[in-house]
């Protein structure tokens, strides 16, 4: 049905797997996520929201241990074109925002992976080999964004589109530093900044986006693995769209 969610499942999406440090093989991913969708909803708004949980009425669930009940991933994207020389990353856009809950199967994870939710959601750093000297950075700059069009032959593409659209279909990329993250009392929100990608990213998604109402969208994220022994990955959160139209959906004012 076009215009919905759904569930997709996290085996869906190929990730590293045990040996993709001797192989550099991607295998699916384990189908266990730390968190499941119950929602989504689509904002439009003359400037990005950021922190958009602060005016959505949220559900109470009952706290089960130290982690965020509630994971909020608000997708903001733009409307208006990408310019080469532009120094402006605000304006009129949608927002998508996916709503998850904590799985009750969570303690059932790797425990590597439990380790990397905890360290992502307490804002940890590490330190990463680099030439000349070493850097701290945040932990958090491992999250990963999973995307693939699900019918991409069921698009009106020229070659042109079809052949970068085989290319980058299901193609993971880090979320850094487009990315910003709000802890709430029950929830985390990672907001996701679209606004801010590179020109080339902006103008490919621009041209291509009077056909998002025909496609079949899988969303996940996950948190990269940088030693064997954090492998395979596993699927934070995902969630299937289908055929969203974001003219069906109203402004947003917020004072």
């Amino acid at each position: 049905m076009f215009d919905s969610w759904s569930q997709v499942d996290p085996n869906t999406f190929r990730v590293r797997g045990k040996n993709y440090f001797r192989d550099k093989k991607k295998d699916f991913a384990p189908n266990h996520a730390a968190y499941h969708p119950f929602g989504c909803d689509v904002f439009l708004s003359q400037q990005k929201i950021n922190h958009i949980s602060r005016f959505v009425e949220l559900p109470t669930i009952n706290s089960c241990g130290k982690l965020p009940n509630l994971l909020i991933v608000n997708v903001q994207v733009p409307l208006y074109p990408a310019a080469l020389f532009q120094s402006e990353t605000d304006g009129e856009g949608i927002s998508f925002v996916l709503y998850f809950k904590l799985s009750e199967r969570y303690s059932e994870l790797p425990s590597h992976f439990q380790d990397h939710v905890r360290r992502l959601i307490d804002d940890e750093v590490e330190k990463v080999k680099g030439f000349p000297m070493d850097a701290i950075v945040p932990f958090r700059e491992r999250l990963k964004i999973l995307g693939r069009v699900v019918n991409v032959e069921d698009l009106p593409l020229s070659a042109a589109e079809r052949k970068l659209m085989t290319a980058y279909n299901e193609k993971p990329v880090l979320s850094r530093p487009q990315h910003e993250f709000y802890l709430g009392e029950n929830y985390l929100e990672i907001d996701l900044d679209m606004h801010r990608f590179s020109y080339i990213s902006r103008k490919g998604f621009h041209t291509f986006f009077d056909r998002l109402k025909l496609c079949v969208l899988d969303f996940g994220l996950t948190i990269q693995g940088n030693k064997p022994e954090e492998l395979p990955e596993v699927i934070l959160c995902c969630m299937r769209l289908s055929g969203i139209d974001y003219t069906n959906y109203h402004q947003l004012v917020v004072h």
